[in-house]
């Protein structure tokens, strides 16, 4: 008797066996996929208590499932989740649970997620899709002298009363690369399972980073974080000379964790001469003579993150080239990055069963076939790992489209917005009215609603050219009279504010991997951040 092969699992025998057709034959087939990745959902949701509670339970075909499954938020699942994660039972799949995933997305409120077997494989298939797009696209990646850096939470974290381990997203997703391929990384695994500060971390990770001159390629979602690993370097050049001169890790370590780490940092003494050499002529360390191999950077570029990781790709040489990171959470993951500066993918259409909400209520939610160019609207997904009509809370747009699947951009969360007098402003404005106009560069910016109107913070980088404010006040004049916005101040914000921001978002064990700065100002900053306030007339 033949077993039946979910979709995940047909995708996994395509891409082994066609390789780049295997994955370009998906997106030209992406509508029929979605039926089939719905038709595998309920399948295996029917039987669960959370189908029975909500009265779907032996639904089969899509237009039941429109009108019999509510659209749902975390709050709806969160007790089934604990019970979960207590006994391990068909809670809201009859899949097993292989492990969860705890995010803590914008808030300090953490939400766990099951992950099953299927959706497990559905994200391993996004980060493989992804890795054949890149080795098409740069050669080097094969080189076996190569070596990256992966920027993550350490993992992992803890474990479920069932006994089931707890990771971050991000912190599962390295340690499968690292499993895969430890020779590339520029750190040994125990570094992700050291419990360290976050300084330590931080002045490890650029000490590692230092050490390697084949350094070729990094991937890091909040590409802000790769301006602190250069801030240390620049801050601490010599010390970290001296430390792989002598193979030693300046960082209060434990016991434990220095006994693990410190075996494989061995003396290089030739890398020390030829950084010290550098240092020693040019009185700082450049990127492009500390490591020559670099040329390839992942991160995010879309939304708001995207924006901010500009002030510190703007430091590393112009031969680096950006793909944006795959568009994922830990719920599932949505988009596979294609093309190089581009802030957009096909869906990820064998990983959910995805309908997309009118930002602006013209209808109910509609199939990705059925959206519209230049249309924003709200995410839902259904899940290999027991979500059903989930909305994200995220605001997406049509790029276009890859054979019949549909490129999605991220452009920000639907919580990013202000209630003026005018209607309400999101996030995506902002970005427009600040980032597509002007010629400056920005570390930081955010919107603050105050008194029926609207102020914007910025900070301007330092890495950037030199501010115009009389150029940028005209400029942003002009834009908020066209898009109607009630603009009443402009903030200019000193170098420190963003960074105390992040410091003060950086708790419970969190890191600027899952810290993503708001882009709404809760009310006006003190009075030691700002540097100059423009009032708008």
């Amino acid at each position: 008797m033949e077993i039946k092969k979910y979709v995940p699992e047909q995708v996994e025998d395509c891409l082994l066996q066609y390789y780049q057709q295997g994955w370009q034959l998906l997106f030209d087939n992406g509508v029929m996929m979605q039926q089939m990745v719905l038709q595998d959902i309920l399948m295996l949701g029917n039987q669960s208590q959370y189908a029975k509670d909500h009265g779907f339970a032996g639904i089969s075909t899509k237009e039941e499932f429109c009108a019999k499954v509510p659209i749902s938020e975390y709050k709806d699942y969160q007790k089934y989740i604990e019970k979960n994660m207590d006994q391990d039972n068909n809670q809201l799949t009859v899949q097993e649970t292989v492990y969860y995933l705890l995010s803590t997305g914008m808030s300090n409120q953490g939400k766990y997620y099951i992950e099953t077997r299927l959706g497990a494989l559905a994200r391993q298939l996004s980060i493989d899709i992804w890795n054949m797009v890149l080795t098409q696209t740069i050669p080097e990646m094969t080189d076996p002298a190569v070596k990256m850096l992966a920027v993550t939470n350490s993992l992992p974290l803890e474990k479920a009363a069932n006994g089931k381990k707890v990771f971050r997203t991000s912190g599962k997703a390295a340690k499968a690369l690292w499993e895969r391929n430890p020779q590339l990384y520029v750190y040994p695994y125990e570094f992700l399972e050291a419990d360290i500060s976050n300084d330590d971390r931080d002045y490890l990770t650029a000490l590692y980073l230092l050490k390697e001159k084949h350094f070729n390629m990094f991937f890091c979602n909040n590409g802000a974080y790769m301006g602190v690993l250069l801030d240390w370097i620049n801050k601490k050049p010599q010390q970290m000379i001296n430390d792989i001169r002598q193979g030693y890790l300046t960082a209060q370590l434990s016991v434990t964790d220095r006994a693990c780490l410190q075996q494989s940092f061995l003396p290089d003494i030739r890398r020390a001469d030829e950084l010290q050499q550098l240092l020693d002529v040019y009185g700082t360390l450049p990127l492009e003579k500390v490591w020559p191999a670099l040329v390839f950077g992942g991160v995010w570029l879309a939304g708001s993150v995207g924006q901010f990781s500009r002030d510190a790709l703007k430091r590393f040489p112009d031969t680096v080239q950006y793909i944006s990171e795959s568009y994922g959470a830990s719920e599932a993951m949505f988009t596979i990055p294609m093309e190089f500066q581009c802030t957009y993918g096909p869906l990820a259409i064998y990983s959910c069963y995805f309908e997309f909400l009118p930002l602006d209520g013209s209808s109910g939610p509609v199939t990705m076939e059925q959206m519209c160019e230049n249309v924003y609207y709200e995410m839902l997904i259904t899940t290999y790992s027991g979500l059903y009509r989930y909305n994200l809370h995220d605001i997406v747009r049509v790029r276009g489209f890859t054979g019949n699947t549909a490129n999605i951009e991220f452009c920000c969360r639907s919580a990013e917005c202000w209630n003026l007098p005018t209607g309400k402003l999101y996030g995506y404005t902002l970005i427009q009215l600040v980032e597509l106009r002007c010629d400056c560069l920005f570390s930081f910016y955010q919107g603050l609603e105050e008194q029926n109107s609207f102020s914007l913070l910025i900070q301007p980088s330092i890495y950037g050219p030199s501010f115009d404010s009389t150029c940028f006040i005209q400029e942003l004049q002009a834009q908020v009279a066209m898009y109607k916005i009630p603009l009443k101040r402009v903030f200019l914000m000193k170098p420190t504010y963003r960074d105390w921001l992040y410091r003060s978002l950086m708790k419970n064990g969190r890191n600027m991997q899952s810290v993503k700065l708001p882009l709404v100002a809760q009310n006006i900053p003190d009075a030691e951040f700002i540097s100059k306030i423009y009032q708008i007339t």
